[in-house]
């Protein structure tokens, strides 16, 4: 599977409103663990990861497969998640994904691991069939409510409405950092009726809260939008 997405993402610091935009091409390669009527495993595995980011003034350049860059500490994040089996548990229409370690910066949008697949046969799916699930990681917590819109061409059309909690940490430039956040994300994606699978999403997120580095505690809202296609080999 190959994943593009671009991302436009404002940061309002009081005094210091910040923009961020990014591209990204991941490739990842699925594989059937393990299967029963109302449960399946999947392996997830990231091959490749390329993309730019723009910020603070300059452009930074990230391609998991230079191996001599991924020796910066702006790339290390590359090296977490490039070649290192996830598993996927699909059970009650709901995905989880474990391990999992979140970078603020680009993964956001990609707290639900199982959006890339439609939980239903397409014998099921019908106009205005609803489902919701949730997500509970560490100190964390995510709520989807989905809604399918459209029925047509060989193609289905889900909103969803997500409530998020998020608490998560990183480093950096050497200083651990610690964020709370809470906020809202409205996505619609569009799925293969026929073979489950992701063709496009489209999200538009909303998050507010604090940034602290331990001694300094700094008010911040995040608004990210975010377009992406899927194309499956």
């Amino acid at each position: 599977m190959t994943h593009n997405i671009n991302n436009n993402t404002t940061l309002h610091i009081p005094g210091q409103p910040l923009f961020f935009q990014s591209n990204k091409t991941t490739i990842t390669q699925f594989s059937i663990l393990h299967h029963a009527d109302e449960y399946f495993q999947l392996s997830a595995t990231v091959l490749s990861v390329k993309g730019k980011l723009f910020a603070f003034g300059q452009e930074q350049v990230f391609n998991s497969d230079d191996t001599a860059g991924l020796n910066s500490n702006e790339l290390a994040w590359l090296k977490e998640i490039v070649n290192k089996p996830k598993t996927i548990e699909v059970k009650q229409f709901h995905a989880v994904q474990s391990p999992s370690k979140t970078n603020p910066f680009f993964d956001i949008e990609q707290e639900d691991a199982g959006k890339y697949f439609l939980p239903f046969a397409a014998s099921v799916v019908k106009l205005g069939l609803s489902w919701s699930d949730s997500t509970i990681s560490d100190s964390s917590k995510l709520v989807h409510q989905y809604l399918i819109l459209k029925v047509q061409d060989h193609q289905v059309t889900v909103s969803v409405f997500s409530d998020l909690m998020i608490k998560t940490s990183f480093t950096q430039s050497g200083q651990l950092i610690q964020q709370n956040l809470k906020g809202i994300a409205r996505a619609e994606r569009i799925y293969n009726l026929h073979t489950a699978k992701m063709i496009s999403e489209s999200v538009s997120t909303k998050l507010s809260g604090s940034s602290s580095n331990g001694m300094d505690i700094i008010p911040l809202s995040i608004e990210l939008k975010a377009a992406s296609t899927v194309s499956w080999k």
